[in-house]
Parts: C-alpha cells; sequence; structure tokens
C-alpha cells in the first residue's frame, strides 16, 4: 500500500519546487501547465498568483528549524505530490509553530478545498491534522479535455503558516460525489488571498467537515442537469462510484434557462434519471434545492426565480423516498432576513449569484445543520462535530485589490465539439469571444431550432441591453417568474415584437424560431429610436438578408438553427460596432478564468 512522508525544514525538504521527475514539491507559479487561469489552477491546488505579485513569490517561502512556512500574511505555499493511482488517500499533516506563532492557517487539500479554517496556536506549539482527499479526473472548465493527473495539492494560507510533516497514504473510504454547477464548483481563487474577492462554491467547503469520508467534487460551472451526463462530468462519478457512497446532486440555475429543462418536465424528469442510476450502484443519492440568488423585491415582497425548480426537486424526492436539503428556502430566508444590501457582501462583487468564501461557507454551514437534523445517513455517522467558528464578512477587509483580466474570452479556445467543418464557425469562434456563448459547456447543438423565448437571451448579449422586471404578463403563456420573461417585457417596452409574431394573448415561448421572425427580432433591434421600430416582416426579413444577417437560402417560415442565429448575431453586432464591447448589466457570467 502506498505511503509517504515528507519532513520540513533547515536541511530537509525547503522550498524545492516540483518536478515530473523528483514527483514531488512545492509548485513552481512561473512554469505552470494550462492557457488558462482555470486550467492553470488545476496544477497549482486551486490557486492563481497574481501578477501583481510575480516578483514576490519566491521569496514568500522560508525553510527554518521547524518546518517551511510563509512569511507574509496573504500569500499561499502550496505542496504537490505525484501518486500511483486515482482513489481515496488520508493526509496528515504536522505543524510546529515557531517563536512568533501561527496566528491563523487555513488549511486546504485538492482544488482548494476547505480542510480547517483558523488553526491558531501559540510559540512552538503543534497541531496535527488528519482527513481525507480522493484524485480523480477532472474536467476543467472552457475546455472538452479531462484532466487526468494523479496528484494530491495540500496548501495553506495565513502568515507563518507551517509544513513541518506530511504524510500520505493510500486507503480505502466512503466517498462523496458532488454533482451541480458553479454554485457548488470548486473555484479558483488569486493570492495573496482575500476570502471576499475569492470566489468558492459551497462544496469546495464541506470537507472540513468529515474527518474519516473523502469528497469528490465533480460539479462545474454552467451545467443544467443534461449537460452534466451530456459533457462527461456524471461518467467520471459512475465509473468511480462504489456500494455506500453518496451522490449529493444540486441543479436548477442554468435548467432555467433552457425552455425543455422546465421545472416539472425536463428539470424534475432527470433528476429522477439520476436517482435511479445512483441506486443502480447501491450508493445513497441526497438531492437539495439550487440556492436562492440574491432576492429582489416586487410588490413589496422578496421575490425568487428558482422557486419552482425548488419545489420540483422536492417532488422529486419524495416520490423517489431520498433526502432533500431545502437549500433554497434556507438560502433565500437567510438572504431576506439580513437585506439585499447586506447579502451582497456574500457574494463576489456584482454578482447575485456566485458566492465569496464567506458566502460558501455560510451554505455549507446550513447544508451539515440539515443532515444533523434530518439524521441523514450515512453523512450523519461520518460528521466531525468539533465546533467551527464564525466565518463573516466583516472578519477581514472588503478592500480586494484589482487584478487586470490579461485573458478574458478572447484567449478562450472554442471548447464545443459539434461544431468542426460547419460552415458558421468564424462566427461561433467571434460569439464566444464576445459573450453571446456559455465557454462551460461542451456541446452547442449547431444544427437543432431555437425555442422563441431562449433566443432573447442571446439577442439581448449581442445588442448589449438589459432585460427588465418586473413582467406585467401581458402574455398568458409566460409565468412572471420565469427566466426569460424580464427579456419579453423589455421587448415589450422596446417595442421589438411584431404583433403579427404573437396571438390570443400568447408569446409562444417554446416555439421554433423562425427566419422571418429572427429577422424581425434583429432588424427592430438595431433601430435605435422605439418609434422607428414598427417595421412589418416581409420588411425585416429582405433587410436582414440584404445586410448580410441572414443567408438569402431558406424560406421566411423555415425555423432557424442556432448556428444560423450566433452568426446572424455576430453580423448584427458587426454593424453595431459593439463588438468587444461590456455586456449587458443583467448578462450572468461564469466565474471562470
Amino acid at each position: 500500500m502506498y505511503k509517504k512522508i515528507f519532513t520540513f525544514g533547515t536541511n530537509l525538504i525547503s522550498s524545492v519546487l516540483f518536478t515530473e521527475e523528483q514527483g514531488y514539491g512545492f509548485v513552481d507559479q512561473e512554469h505552470l501547465n494550462g492557457k488558462t487561469k482555470s486550467e492553470q489552477a488545476l496544477f497549482s491546488g486551486g490557486w492563481n498568483l497574481r501578477s501583481s505579485a510575480q516578483k514576490e513569490w519566491k521569496q514568500s517561502l522560508t525553510a527554518v528549524s521547524e518546518g517551511v512556512r510563509i512569511q507574509s500574511n496573504r500569500f499561499v505555499m502550496i505542496f504537490k505530490v505525484l501518486v500511483p493511482e486515482e482513489g481515496s488517500y488520508r493526509v496528515t499533516v504536522k505543524i510546529t509553530a515557531g517563536a512568533e506563532g501561527i496566528p491563523s492557517m487555513m488549511l486546504f487539500s485538492g482544488r482548494r478545498n476547505l480542510i480547517e479554517r483558523d488553526i491558531q496556536l501559540a510559540p512552538n506549539q503543534s497541531y496535527e491534522k488528519s482527513f481525507l482527499t480522493y484524485v480523480a479526473p477532472y474536467i476543467p472548465a472552457m475546455t472538452s479535455t479531462p484532466c487526468t493527473e494523479k496528484a494530491i495539492y495540500i496548501s495553506a494560507a495565513g502568515k507563518y503558516a507551517c509544513f513541518s510533516e506530511i504524510c500520505i497514504e493510500k486507503t480505502e473510504s466512503p466517498v462523496l460525489f458532488i454533482a451541480g454547477d458553479s454554485t457548488l464548483t470548486d473555484q479558483n481563487a488569486l493570492f495573496p488571498y482575500y476570502p471576499y474577492g475569492s470566489c468558492a462554491g459551497w462544496a469546495q467547503v464541506i470537507s472540513q467537515y468529515f474527518n474519516t469520508l473523502a469528497v469528490c467534487n465533480q460539479a462545474h460551472s454552467g451545467m443544467t442537469t443534461n449537460c452534466f451526463r451530456e459533457d462527461g462530468h456524471w461518467d467520471i462519478i459512475r465509473k468511480h462510484l462504489k456500494k455506500n457512497d453518496i451522490v449529493l446532486l444540486e441543479f436548477g440555475h442554468n435548467d432555467q434557462k433552457r425552455r425543455n429543462l422546465s421545472a416539472f418536465g425536463g428539470y424534475l424528469n432527470n433528476l429522477r434519471w439520476y436517482i435511479k442510476e445512483i441506486r443502480k450502484q447501491n450508493a445513497y443519492p441526497v438531492l437539495l434545492s439550487p440556492i436562492s440568488r440574491i432576492p429582489f423585491q416586487d410588490n413589496g415582497r422578496y421575490r425568487s426565480l428558482l422557486t419552482a425548480y425548488a419545489e420540483a426537486c422536492k417532488m422529486a424526492a419524495e416520490e423517489c423516498q431520498v433526502p432533500f436539503i431545502d437549500l433554497h428556502t434556507l438560502t433565500f430566508h437567510f438572504w431576506c432576513k439580513i437585506g439585499a444590501e447586506a447579502a451582497r457582501d456574500y457574494f463576489i462583487k456584482g454578482d447575485i449569484t456566485h458566492t465569496n468564501d464567506y458566502g460558501a461557507n455560510q451554505i455549507a454551514a446550513f447544508v451539515v445543520s440539515e443532515i444533523l437534523r434530518q439524521s441523514i445517513e450515512p453523512l450523519n455517522s461520518l460528521l466531525d462535530f468539533s465546533e467551527k467558528k464564525a466565518f463573516l464578512p466583516d472578519q477581514d477587509t472588503k478592500e480586494v485589490p484589482d487584478e487586470p483580466n490579461e485573458q478574458g474570452l478572447l484567449s478562450v479556445a472554442v471548447p464545443y465539439v459539434d461544431i468542426q467543418g460547419i460552415s458558421q464557425y468564424p462566427e461561433i469562434v467571434k460569439a464566444l469571444h464576445n459573450g453571446l456563448l456559455d465557454p462551460c459547456v461542451m456541446y452547442l447543438h449547431p444544427t437543432e431550432d431555437m425555442p422563441r423565448a431562449q433566443f432573447l437571451m442571446v439577442l439581448f448579449k449581442a445588442l448589449r441591453i438589459a432585460g427588465k422586471r418586473p413582467y406585467l404578463g401581458e402574455f398568458c403563456d409566460l409565468s412572471k417568474y420565469e427566466w426569460d420573461s424580464s427579456y419579453v417585457q423589455a421587448c415589450i417596452e422596446e417595442n421589438l415584437i411584431d404583433p403579427a409574431t404573437v396571438s390570443n394573448g400568447r408569446f409562444r415561448p417554446d416555439d421554433a424560431l423562425t427566419r422571418e421572425e429572427f429577422s424581425s427580432f434583429v432588424i427592430r433591434g438595431i433601430q435605435k429610436n422605439r418609434s422607428e421600430r414598427d417595421i412589418p416582416l416581409k420588411v425585416c426579413y429582405e433587410k436582414a438578408i440584404q445586410a448580410g444577417i441572414l443567408s438569402a437560402n431558406g424560406s421566411s417560415e423555415e425555423t432557424i438553427c442556432r448556428a444560423d442565429c450566433y452568426a446572424g448575431l455576430v453580423r448584427t453586432m458587426e454593424l453595431l460596432g459593439n463588438l468587444n464591447t461590456a455586456l449587458p448589466s443583467d448578462a450572468e457570467i461564469h466565474p471562470v478564468g
């Protein structure tokens, strides 16, 4: 059975940098694999070095008699060890403080998975922490190529944080697998480290509550209940899942943006499917409703757009008799209680969906409290009952240094595996680089029809305009609290809807968009003044063809495929001069580098 012990300090392992030949060492921030920050973070324990600290990181570690320690308050040290196989490993970290003591040390494993948050040691005091970690493939954001590196990362933050000894040994253990989206995925963070400005998914910090359970977080940004299966993330879990393992599932934020994944339709059906597949392997499924975004007010009350998905999730749990954690209600009530402004301290700046490290810890605490309250087994029996100190936004500075965006979407290689050789490929590249497309999914489905309401989300990104709430209910086939209703309301107010395309008080949100309807939305949208937008369908169609927005091949009544929609919108942006400009304020962007 594999076992390695690494002892640190003067004349032992000092600040030696990792090499493949050696198989261990501290991560070299100057020579990381990967093109994007997300890929590079996979080879750096979930961390990215700030560009402003490039010259300082080599001097941030010092070998002393007690071990190797960090000299600066917000720097991070990352130790990497190659291991022979995938699976569970027990890691034991020994720490001995020097004459200065350790004011507060944070310990992480894997992709910045929190193990212990506030280790405080008096001068010369020693401490030992043993925990489990899991080695498995992972598909990084903005690529379709899995990372199959077999390595364990142990990282620490905090002034005088120290590694004295690290022991790694192969073991067998129960595993908690995580399936979901960006709200619970492992998010990379910059160092020097500021918790307030660091994005984190709540499952990224759940390991601190389990010492005898390994956590394998396969959640991924941009995932729907369909994409998680189609893009290969479920296959990784399926291949590793064994009897008595546990799978937590939380989806909804991206499902609600897909017309075919309505709460009580495709979404509910997919949850039933996952439960069935987990049980086939004699493992335990647990369903969680999607966390609430920062609520908005409507008619004097706080509202959430995810209520229907929470109810559908509960229905799936009751039907299939599996444990259910109503994370939506818990988070919604918490944000309402403290108020929308205070709630922003738990999210990354300018975002109402993705939490920072404070928000992730708060939500993980909710999950654990429900495991205890409901006695959800086997998780309940595996919990570590040591008291966790509060982690609140006012415990550290909210002044986070700016980091120049050196990469952005312009540097992202096209991740879609189903567009090779299609004629619209050049335009799809431009659409991706200008924020019209989700870089986190693998399949674009270029030949499929585009639902009318779903098209509006992409149209508004191209026109660089925002949706408007509340939706006033003009059409009877669209709910006030659906994701797409804000775009429809803006269309009404901006005179973007030709009356000939709607009838009997129905917008027809799920009908496939026709070439003529596409032309109408786009040509009306190009006009600067609302009063100039009363342009007949036939005229819009002719103008779209003349402007090169739409091909002359095909009839006006034919449905338009997704690839032609994206290509036409790129041409529209070229005509408007919108390329490489800022996205509208309500565009929800996944926080990936």
